[in-house]
C-alpha cells in the first residue's frame, strides 16, 4: 500500500506487479503507464532542477514588503523565477508609518538599530527618530532601489479563496472602484499589525459633537491649540501623543485604565552620559558613521544589548540579579520624576514585573502630567456624552477634543477574507486559538506564509527589521524549491501545529509576558495551560534566526505538479553539463585536501 498525492488529498492505492513487455524501440512514455504504476510520467527532458517561474503576490509596502521586494530583485536575483508583486491598499509606502501620523510621534527604540540592514542610515537627527523621519527614510529605500515597479499602490485584497486542485490563491482585489480577479502560487501577508484603529468599546463615545480621533488616524488638520483635550489610554501612542499635546491644550486629562512603566529611553547606556534622555546627533557623529566600519560598530553595540533582551530581562531562569537591577532603577527615575506629586508615583509606579507589557519610554511625560494644565485619571470612564466624560465615581467634565490611543486590531488574522483548504476560514480558525507555525504559517493554509504580522512574531525580542529579513529569507528558500522541484502546495500538518504551539506554553508561562497585566500581547485563550500569549516569539532573536535557517519539510504535507515527486530529476544532466568550457569537476576546490598528500 502507497500514499499518493492528489490534490491536497492522498489517496491510497494497492501495487499488483504486472510486467508488460515491449520492443526496445518504444521509448519509455509508452512502456510505462498507470497501469504499471500511478507513478508513471513521461520522460523530463529538461536538466536537474530546472525551475519554473513562480507567481508571489504580497500583500503591503511597510518595511516587510520593501524587504521582500529587496532580497528577490536585488539581494538574491531572483526575478528569473519568480513573477513577483505589491499590492498596497494606500498610494504610498511606509505602511504603519504611512497611517500613524500623531503630535509627538516616536521611535520607541534607538534608531540605528531600526534600520533595515541593507539600507542603513548614517545621517539621523535623533537618537529616538521622528515618525516623519522615518517616513521619509522609506521612500528614500524605494527610490534608491526602485522597489516600486513591483508595487501597485491603491489596490485593496477583499478575499483570498484556495484553489487546491489548481494550487493557486484566487483573489479578489478592489482597485480604482473595480472589482478585479487575480491568481497566485505563493500568497503573502505583510499588511502588518498597527494599522487597523482598535474602535473603543466606550459606552457613547459616537455620540460626541467634537471631534474624536485615533493617534492611528490622525486628522493633520485638527488644530488642538487652547483646546480642552481628553486622551484615553497609556500605551505608547498615548503617552507620545499627551506630552506634545499637553504643550498645546488649555487643559489636558490623560485617562488609563492600569500603570504602566514609564522607562528611560530603551537602551539608556547608549545615550549622552547614560542618561537615558533623547539626544541629537552631532554633525561630528553623522560624518563618522559615514564610515562602513564605524557605523557597523556602533550597530553591533546597540544590536547585541537588544537581543540580549530575552535572556537578561524576560526570560525568569537567566539573569536574576540583572533583572533586578534593571526594575529598581526604573522604579528610582520615577519616583525622583514624581517626587513633587506622590499621589501620582502611587497612580502610575505597577507592582507587576517589567515587560510584562511593553515598555513605555516616555521623555518628558511624567513631567508633562505635572503641568498646571494636566491630570490624571484613573477611575474607569463610564460613559461619554454629547460634550464630555463621566467617570464611575461621577466625575464629569467637558471637552473639545477626545483623542483615543486604545492601540490597534491584533488578531492575527488578515484584513481579508481568507479561505484555505477543506473551506478552513482564518478567521474562524483563530477565533478560539491563534496557532501559527515560526510566525509564519497559519494552518489549512497552503502556499501561505506572513511577514512579522503572523502568531507569536519576535515583536519585542530584539531588532524587528533585522527578523523581517531573516522570514524573507526562509520564504525564499521554499519559494526556489517550490520552483525547482515541482512543487505545487505545501502545507504545515495540523498536528505540527498543535505540538509547536503546545510546547510554547512551556516557555512562554516562564516568562514576564505571563505576570498579571493587561497587555495587547494576550489575545488569545488563557486557561490552566494556555498562557494567551500570541504575539510574540518565545525566545531571543538569535534562537528565531537559527529556528528558520533551514526549512524542515517534515513539518509539511507536500503534493507535487505531476504524479511523480521526482520529475525534477529530469534527463540526469545539471545545467552545469550542458554549458561549453564548464569545469566540471569544481567539488575538488572543496574536498581535495592539498595539505594531506601523502
Amino acid at each position: 500500500m502507497i500514499l499518493f498525492p492528489s490534490s491536497h488529498r492522498y489517496v491510497s492505492f494497492t501495487l499488483v506487479p504486472v510486467l508488460k513487455f515491449k520492443p526496445d524501440s518504444l521509448g519509455m512514455e509508452e512502456m510505462c503507464s498507470l497501469d504499471y504504476s500511478p507513478y508513471c510520467i513521461p520522460f523530463n527532458p529538461n536538466p536537474l532542477r530546472s525551475s519554473r517561474k513562480v507567481r508571489i503576490i504580497c500583500v503591503g509596502a511597510g518595511f516587510a514588503g520593501l524587504t521582500l521586494a529587496y532580497k528577490i530583485a536585488h539581494e538574491q536575483k531572483l526575478e528569473d523565477i519568480i513573477d513577483f508583486a505589491v499590492y498596497e491598499r494606500l498610494n504610498d509606502v511606509g505602511g504603519t508609518w504611512l497611517v500613524n501620523k500623531y503630535p509627538g510621534l516616536t521611535c520607541d527604540v534607538p534608531i540605528h538599530i531600526y534600520n533595515l540592514p541593507w539600507a542603513p542610515k548614517h545621517d539621523w537627527n535623533r537618537y529616538m527618530a521622528s515618525g516623519h523621519e522615518i517616513l521619509q527614510y522609506i521612500r528614500d529605500v524605494n527610490a534608491r532601489f526602485k522597489l516600486d515597479k513591483h508595487i501597485t499602490f491603491d489596490t485593496e485584497v477583499l478575499e483570498a479563496n484556495w484553489d487546491g486542485r489548481e494550487g493557486k490563491w484566487k483573489l479578489k482585489i478592489k482597485r480604482g472602484g473595480e472589482i478585479l480577479e487575480e491568481q497566485c502560487d505563493i500568497l503573502i501577508g505583510a499588511a502588518g499589525t498597527q494599522n487597523t484603529p482598535l474602535k473603543s468599546a466606550i459606552p457613547g463615545l459616537d455620540t460626541f459633537r467634537g471631534p474624536v480621533i485615533h493617534t492611528g488616524a490622525w486628522d493633520e488638520s485638527l488644530d488642538c491649540n487652547g483646546k480642552s483635550i481628553a486622551v484615553i489610554g497609556n500605551g505608547s501612542s498615548g503617552i507620545q501623543a499627551f506630552g506634545a499635546l499637553q504643550r498645546q491644550s488649555r487643559n489636558i486629562t490623560h485617562y488609563i485604565r492600569s500603570a504602566t512603566w514609564i522607562s528611560l529611553n530603551y537602551m539608556s547606556q547608549f545615550t549622552r552620559n547614560g542618561d537615558g534622555k533623547d539626544f541629537q546627533y552631532t554633525d561630528e557623529e553623522k560624518e563618522s558613521f559615514k564610515d562602513p566600519a564605524t557605523l557597523l560598530a556602533y550597530r553591533r553595540s546597540l544590536e547585541t544589548a537588544s537581543n540580549g533582551i530575552f535572556k537578561n530581562l524576560v526570560f525568569d531562569e537567566t539573569s536574576q540579579d540583572v533583572k533586578a537591577k534593571f526594575r529598581a532603577g526604573m522604579e528610582k527615575v520615577m519616583k525622583e520624576r514624581l517626587k513633587d506629586s506622590p499621589e501620582l508615583a502611587e497612580k502610575l509606579i505597577p507592582t507587576y514585573q517589567p515587560w510584562c507589557r511593553r515598555l513605555t519610554p516616555g521623555d518628558g511625560y511624567l513631567e508633562a502630567l505635572q503641568e498646571p494644565n494636566a491630570r490624571l485619571v484613573a477611575d474607569p470612564i463610564e460613559a461619554v456624552t454629547e460634550t464630555g466624560i463621566r467617570t464611575k465615581n461621577g466625575d464629569f467634565t467637558e471637552y473639545d477634543v477626545i483623542v483615543g490611543a486604545t492601540g490597534f486590531v491584533n488578531s492575527r488574522t488578515m484584513p481579508w477574507k481568507m479561505t484555505g483548504r477543506n473551506g478552513v476560514e482564518l478567521s474562524e480558525r483563530y477565533k478560539h486559538d491563534t496557532d501559527g507555525y515560526l510566525s509564519v504559517c497559519a494552518p489549512d493554509m497552503p502556499n501561505f506564509f506572513t511577514i512579522g504580522c503572523g502568531p507569536n512574531f519576535t515583536i519585542a525580542n530584539g531588532p524587528v527589521l533585522s527578523a523581517l529579513g531573516f522570514v524573507s529569507d526562509y520564504i525564499l528558500r521554499w519559494a526556489t524549491k517550490m520552483a525547482a522541484e515541482d512543487i505545487k502546495s505545501i502545507c504545515v500538518k495540523n498536528e505540527i501545529i498543535e505540538a509547536y504551539n503546545i510546547y510554547l506554553q512551556e516557555i512562554l508561562r516562564r516568562t514576564a509576558w505571563n505576570r498579571n497585566c493587561e497587555s495587547w500581547y494576550k489575545k488569545g485563550r488563557a486557561d490552566g495551560y494556555r498562557t494567551g500569549i500570541t504575539a510574540i516569539y518565545p525566545g531571543s532573536m538569535n534562537h528565531f534566526k537559527a529556528m528558520l535557517e533551514t526549512i524542515r519539510p517534515e513539518d509539511f504535507e507536500i503534493a507535487y505538479r505531476s504524479r511523480n515527486p521526482f520529475k525534477f530529476f529530469g534527463n540526469g544532466l545539471t545545467a552545469l553539463d550542458l554549458q561549453e568550457g564548464a569545469d566540471l569537476a569544481w567539488y575538488l576546490d572543496k574536498t581535495m585536501k592539498l595539505d594531506h598528500i601523502l
